[in-house]
Order: C-alpha cells, then sequence, then structure tokens
C-alpha cells in the first residue's frame, strides 16, 4: 500500500462521502469532475458488484476524461436490495473499487453512479426517472433468471411477476414492467425512446431482450409492440470481469489498510472486456474513448467468452467442490483441475467457436487460467456453481450439441455435467450438507434421488436440457461419469479421464 494511505490508515477511518472525499490521500484515485453539475443519461437494473466494477467504472473513466451528461441513475431491483441502496444513498453514492492482483492491490474511488432508487419502495418513481428526456440509455445486468424466459426462449407467461405486471401495470416488478410501461408513456408523450442495452451473460442478449419485450408488450398492445420493434434500439454486447462478492472481510480490509469506511465497496480483478455493437437510437456516451471495443457484429466475442469462460467456470465449479476446494484459485493450483479445465476447453469448447477477429484463442486461454489461478481476487467456488439451470443451457450445451452434431468430443463436457449431478445430491465427498442455490433445486434434486448414478431423469428436463437431454450418446457418457464420481469419487475420475488426454 502507499505510504500516504498507510498514514491516513493510521489515523481515525472516514466516512466514504462527497465531503470526505478531499480528505482521501492522493495515491488512491478519486473523481475529478463535478458529479453534481452532471445530468443522467442512463438508468440502470439492477445494481450490484459486476456492473459497479464494470460499466459504471467506463463511465466514471468517461467522466474523468470528457465529462458530459451520461451519469448513470441506478436501481435495486429486488426486497433485498434495500440495505445496499441504502449504504449508497449514505455515501453519496460513492464506492470503492479494489483491483487485485497477485503483486499488489490498487484501490480507487468510482463516481459514475449518481443516484440510487428501490424499485419496490417506490415502482413509479424509476418510471418517472425512465420518462426524463435526458435519459437515453436503458441497461440491464438483472441475471439470466431475471429474463423469465421458458426453454423455448419466449417470455414465461406463467410466471407469478409477469402475470402481475400484465394485471398491474403501474405496480411494475420485472424489468420488462417498467421499460414497457415507460416506453409506452414516452410514446404518447411524443419523446423519443431509450435503447435498451443488456450487460448478461446470454447469448445474443440484446436480440433476446429486444424479443421478450416485444412479447410483452404485445400482451398490452400490438400498436406499442409495433412502435417499440421500429424505434427501440437493443444492441448486443459482451462483458467480461472476474467479481466475486464483497465479504465483510473486504470491507475490513479497504477501513484497516486505506482508512476508508465504505459500507458497500467492490472487489474484482484488473482485467475487463466490453464489445459493444454500435446499435443506439437515442445517442451514446464516447465509449470508444475508455476502451470499450464497439463492433458491428458481437456473436463471436460473445460465443468465446460464454462458452470458454463461464462454461470453465461452470464445469470446474462442481468438480472443486466435490474435491473439498471452497476458493477458486486453490482449486486451480490443484494440477488436475487445472489440466481438467484446459482440456475440456481444449477438446470440448474450441471446435465450437466461431474465428474471433483480432483474438487468439490459445493466448486467449492461457489468461483465462491465469485469471482463474488469481489468488489475490479469491473468489468463492459456491459463487460459479450458483443457478446452475440458468448458467449450464447458455455455456455448456450449446458446446455440446455443436459436438454431437459434428462428431467432436463430449468427454469432459459430460463430466462437467456429471459433477454438477453429484453435487446436486446435497452433500459432498466427506458427507458435509452443500447449500445449494439454484432455482430448479427441488425439480432436479427429486429426479437425482430416485436413481442417483443414472442421468437419464435430470436429462429429460426439457425447460433445462430441450432435446440434446434425450441424446443415446450423452446419456451415456454422462452416466459413465456419474457412476465413476459416485463409486471412486473425483479426484480418482478425474485421474482417469485425464490419463489419456
Amino acid at each position: 500500500m502507499p505510504e500516504s494511505a498507510q498514514k491516513k490508515a493510521q489515523g481515525n477511518p472516514m466516512r466514504l462521502n462527497a465531503q470526505n472525499l478531499g480528505n482521501i490521500p492522493s495515491s488512491i484515485a478519486r473523481p475529478t469532475y463535478d458529479r453534481n453539475a452532471l445530468k443522467c443519461g442512463i438508468v440502470h437494473m439492477s445494481v450490484g458488484g459486476f456492473h459497479r466494477s464494470h460499466q459504471a467504472l467506463y463511465i466514471h473513466d468517461l467522466m474523468q476524461k470528457n465529462p458530459s451528461d451520461w451519469m448513470i441513475s441506478g436501481v435495486g431491483m429486488l426486497p433485498s436490495d434495500s440495505a445496499n441502496v441504502t449504504a449508497m444513498n449514505e455515501q453519496d453514492v460513492l464506492y470503492s473499487i479494489l483491483e487485485r492482483t497477485t503483486n499488489g492491490d490498487e484501490l480507487k474511488i468510482c463516481g459514475g453512479i449518481k443516484e440510487m432508487h428501490h424499485a419496490p419502495a417506490n415502482p413509479m418513481a424509476v418510471v418517472e426517472r425512465l420518462m426524463d428526456p435526458d435519459v437515453k440509455i436503458l441497461s440491464l445486468t438483472i441475471t439470466e433468471k431475471g429474463y423469465c424466459y421458458n426453454q423455448q426462449g419466449d417470455l414465461d407467461l406463467t410466471n407469478p411477476n409477469i402475470k402481475s405486471d400484465l394485471e398491474s401495470p403501474e405496480n411494475p416488478k420485472t424489468a420488462y414492467g417498467y421499460i414497457v410501461n415507460a416506453l409506452a408513456r414516452r410514446r404518447k408523450a411524443g419523446m423519443k425512446p431509450f435503447t435498451v442495452m443488456s450487460c448478461d451473460n446470454l447469448p445474443g442478449n440484446g436480440h433476446l431482450t429486444q424479443k421478450l419485450v416485444l412479447q410483452f408488450a404485445t400482451q398490452i398492445s400490438k400498436e406499442l409492440a409495433d412502435w417499440i420493434k421500429a424505434e427501440v434500439s437493443f444492441p448486443n454486447c459482451m462483458v467480461d470481469r472476474i467479481t466475486p462478492v464483497t465479504t465483510p472481510e473486504i470491507v475490513d480490509l479497504i477501513e484497516n489498510e486505506y482508512g476508508i469506511q465504505d459500507k458497500w465497496p467492490v472487489v474484482c480483478e484488473d482485467y475487463r472486456q466490453w464489445v459493444l455493437e454500435d446499435k443506439f437510437c437515442n445517442g451514446r456516451p464516447a465509449f470508444e474513448e475508455v476502451g470499450v471495443q464497439l463492433v458491428k457484429d458481437v456473436e463471436p466475442y460473445e460465443k468465446m467468452k460464454v462458452r470458454l469462460l463461464n462454461g470453465s467456470h461452470s464445469a470446474l465449479s462442481y468438480i472443486s467442490y466435490l474435491m473439498g476446494y471452497r476458493r477458486v484459485d486453490l482449486a486451480m493450483a490443484d494440477p488436475l483441475i487445472a489440466k481438467f479445465v484446459r482440456t475440456y476447453m481444449d477438446k470440448d469448447i474450441t471446435p465450437s467457436v466461431p474465428d474471433v477477429p483480432g483474438i487468439d484463442l490459445d493466448k486467449y486461454k492461457d489468461k483465462l487460467i491465469e485469471r482463474f489461478a488469481n489468488k489475490a481476487i479469491g473468489d468463492q467456488v459456491q459463487r460459479l456453481a450458483e443457478d446452475g439451470s440458468q448458467k449450464i443451457p447458455n455455456a455448456i450445451l450449446p458446446c455440446i450439441r455443436y459436438q454431437l452434431e459434428n462428431g467432436g468430443s463430449i468427454k469432459f463436457a459430460a463430466l462437467a455435467l456429471a459433477g454438477w449431478f453429484r453435487y446436486l445430491s446435497g452433500v459432498d465427498e466427506t458427507n458435509e450438507l452443500i447449500e445449494i442455490k439454484d432455482p430448479a433445486k427441488a425439480k432436479m434434486q427429486d429426479r437425482i434421488k430416485v436413481e442417483p448414478k443414472d442421468p437419464t431423469g435430470v436429462l429429460g428436463l426439457d425447460e433445462i436440457f430441450g432435446d440434446v437431454g434425450l441424446n443415446g450418446k450423452l446419456i451415456g457418457a454422462v452416466r459413465d461419469a456419474l457412476t465413476s464420481l459416485h463409486e471412486k469419487g473425483a479426484k480418482k475420475t478425474l485421474e482417469e479421464y485425464l490419463a489419456g488426454a
């Protein structure tokens, strides 16, 4: 830590807020622009760790170079977001970002978010914010499950929150409720619409968001849906930055070592990437000035990232957890797991990744292995294992489908699925209970318990696996791996699977 920060930390820690910015050690970067003088051009749903380490930081960097009316109005979408919204507002919507590498930490203060709202507490205040003509972009990080779509990729009209939004449009609960309500009002008022920009890890996230918004709007008015289709832009994008959950230990570290009291800081790696389709209906920030790669076609980059990074994250998480690892870097320090991850990338994923302009895939994979093994981050295996039923259909199943169609290897992808099913049994190899977080937990566990070594039942869940789950070659490969995991354990299974790799 720089000496100036060390001296500050030795005194009484100061609360992070606008008044105290000038007292922060000069070695810690902080906003140099007048936040009060700038307007919000972006509304973001929903603000979490990743948004604050990524998009909000890009906006902050842009304001540092060229202050303009593109500040962010942040929205907490869930009832559980109340405490974090309060924490941010109490510190003037400033927060610290701790970027960690094996060579050391760097702390900076980010000011890209100007205001915070809690949607469940006052839904119409958020709609009114979206009616502000200065707001030209609505961006999203609502996670896979926030899109409320079924296995066919259509809006799930049976979802209770979707039903509620259609029945009570003045009390929206989902992103669609807010988006369509606000767009309908802007249309009626003769205003230009805002661009809807998904920043979630979904294949063709812009295309998918447009499809689902139009399906929701059609339930209200075909004319409204037609107007949205004609006037609103839905750019695709690929985002990347490993951002673990902020723990109390990180809060204490920032207070003790830097002398700053921040109730909701962010911890992340030093790597970040944003590839964005340049398609906006009402203007955009000068993203290119701060390293955003603006392209015509995001798809190759998105497939590369989702399949290689997110797919490998899911694959390593279940095997690692069964072997007793709880931190990703410690798991990657095990040569067996590191070899499994790289072999899975090379043999089962890479053939399904299209040519990516300007990217050397071997170097990209080398960098991923380096990032996964970053000791300074200490990412949690459990975080990667959450919501598998939402992640795996996008990150792993497309690779399996491609390999089945083209006669390629599915050996290691089948082992990844088997690790997931073994994990879903609810106990690890020492009979310790596993806390499983997954919206399909009950349905999957019910099928797994019938015959733990037979994957047929769970692979038959059409809403997760579609027709690929009925493929005989896949069923056989997963059955072999699952049987081995139950009878020999994860370590011995990995040894045998990698023996010939």
